[in-house]
């Protein structure tokens, strides 16, 4: 989701120095102690391709411990059952990370033979918000879309507009809903569109008549917009708010189904992974600390309290790790996409070791 201050968000050389230097001697601690008990004999050695280091929930647990708001972590390699759970069954808002179950619905549609990703979807121009993609760059009216290009945007650089017209296409949050239902994801729900979740998180009152779109103009202008410095505090109220939320739990099985071909056609499922590997934002949470080049197939999202990072991991030995970090009410944005950067790293090095 297009943060409301447009702050970029760029690979860093270094994270923020006050957690980078502690990240990178927990990382040595950690390390060093997993090789010190690399040789001991683990509990449930009968299940050896399913453990993972002892110690290692704990780990994470210490991690995601805050003062302010919850941190949510699920992980579990889709090869071997492996599983990490902290918080996992707690409700947290998914902000754009809504956008993996929209995009979902509509390939299911396209798997259905409802439309295809060639099909062109025209842009209400009452439905245009601020966002990276299409308001950035396609200012005019007139805008036409196919149902590829709309996912790309919505995945990708995360905008708002695009997302929006794909909720269109599939018939709406309820729709969305519905299909995570009937695929067996429970913990997960979709309420309303991004331009309502912008209004609801910025605390502002609109006029209960106007579409949603025209309603965040009132005080988000679509244009001008790129000198906006607008900063919106955390609201206790939307992130104690079940709509539009997930459990860490049902966010890691959704990603984990998709990746292993559960719930689209394997041409689907490929399109849509190919995807999210090329997603531009959240430089700073889990790709932060990852090796270069390592595949991380991932969506965002962020709102004000709130960031969040979830997707599929390659490990060097080919695993595939399905991870979702939640989080909200930590004010600082360097804060909380620390924390999710060093359980990211923990979790790649924990999951290589598991026997």
């Amino acid at each position: 989701m297009t943060r409301p201050n447009r702050s970029t968000d760029t690979r860093p050389t270094n994270l923020h120095t006050k957690f980078s230097r502690a990240i990178r001697v927990n990382f040595v601690n950690f390390a060093a102690a997993v090789a010190l008990l690399a040789g001991a004999p683990l509990a449930g050695a009968g299940a050896s391709a399913q453990t993972l280091p002892p110690g290692l929930t704990e780990r994470v647990a210490q991690i995601a411990k805050t003062d302010a708001g919850k941190v949510g972590a699920y992980a579990i390699d889709i090869d071997t059952g492996a599983m990490l759970a902290i918080n996992a069954d707690n409700r947290f808002p998914m902000a754009s990370a809504v956008k993996l179950a929209i995009a979902a619905t509509y390939l299911d549609g396209v798997d259905k033979g409802r439309w295809n990703l060639a099909t062109m979807h025209m842009l209400d121009e009452g439905m245009r918000v601020r966002s990276d993609g299409i308001t950035d760059t396609l200012p005019h009216a007139g805008v036409a879309l196919s149902g590829a290009n709309l996912i790309e945007l919505s995945l990708t650089v995360s905008d708002n507009t695009a997302t929006d017209m794909l909720l269109k296409a599939v018939g709406g949050p309820a729709a969305v809903t519905r299909w995570l239902q009937s695929k067996g994801i429970d913990g997960q729900r979709v309420d309303r569109t991004i331009a309502r979740l912008l209004i609801d998180v910025s605390g502002h009152t609109t006029d209960p008549k106007q579409a949603d779109g025209p309603a965040l103009a009132t005080f988000m202008p679509v244009e001008p917009w790129k000198s906006d410095d607008e900063r919106w505090p955390v609201n206790a109220a939307f992130d104690a708010d079940p709509r539009d939320s997930t459990t860490p739990r049902a966010m890691g099985e959704l990603i984990a189904r998709l990746r292993k071909g559960e719930l689209l056609k394997p041409a689907t499922t490929t399109f849509l992974f190919d995807v999210l590997a090329r997603c531009k934002t959240g430089t700073k949470r889990v790709k932060a600390l990852l090796p270069m080049g390592t595949r991380w197939a991932h969506k965002t999202g962020t709102l004000p309290g709130i960031s969040n990072d979830v997707g599929v991991l390659t490990l060097p030995n080919g695993h595939r790790v399905a991870i979702a970090l939640l989080s909200y009410g930590i004010a600082d944005p360097t804060t909380r996409d620390a924390r999710l950067a060093e359980i990211g790293r923990t979790v790649f090095d924990a999951f290589q070791l598991q026997r």
